[in-house]
């Protein structure tokens, strides 16, 4: 699982690799270069179609998209029921609101989640009918929420922001809108997390 898991984290970073390499900011506080692979923040996510709890690197890409990489599980407390996820959030800053030391910001984005487990499939094995049931490996989720960033006068770590975010996943969506089984009201979560800023 670890194996899976290091692989899913390298072969994100080689994708994202392009977008990243131009970010490569310069610190206000000296002159030196930041590395694109360097991440900008790390991200602890309570919830949100990730896992029970999920942790991850972030990238400023620009003033208004960050990108994260996160590792979330879930559990039942047996390795076999362990669910864990890689997801690729992207997360797109809609405006910024100063008052006073803080930064309010509205946001709305979509993560892309890698699922791993004993039952998660791409293709579905062949007792499945087709078309019946929805591949559960690769999900794309999107969200939307707000954030409230703080300055902190610390060398390591330059700020922090507590954020929430309210967010389904699109089999969810797609059952929804095609179903009377599902309805629309009953296909959102509630996911809280905290960014430390380097």
């Amino acid at each position: 699982m670890i194996k899976q898991f290091i692989g899913l984290l390298f072969a994100g970073v080689l994708f994202a690799s392009p977008i990243l390499g131009a970010n490569q900011i310069k610190s206000e506080q000296d002159s030196t270069i930041r590395k694109w692979y360097y991440p900008d923040a790390v991200k602890i996510q309570y919830a949100g179609n990730i896992g029970f709890m999920a942790g991850g690197i972030s990238y400023d890409v620009s003033n208004w998209y960050q990108l994260a990489i996160m590792y979330g599980m879930a559990s039942d407390h047996s390795e076999a029921k362990t669910l864990n996820t890689v997801a690729f959030k992207n997360t797109f800053l809609v405006k910024k609101f100063h008052a006073g030391n803080f930064i309010i910001t509205p946001t709305a984005g979509i993560s892309v989640n890698l699922g791993s487990t004993h039952n998660t499939f791409r293709n579905l094995p062949d007792q499945y009918p087709d078309g019946y049931y929805f591949q559960n490996k690769i999900h794309v989720a999107p969200f939307f929420g707000a954030m409230v960033y703080h300055p902190l006068p610390f060398k390591t770590i330059k700020g922090v922001d507590l954020y929430t975010e309210i967010g389904t996943m699109d089999n969810y969506l797609l059952e929804a809108i095609r179903t009377d089984y599902v309805k629309l009201n009953e296909i959102w979560n509630l996911a809280l997390g905290l960014t430390f800023y380097f």
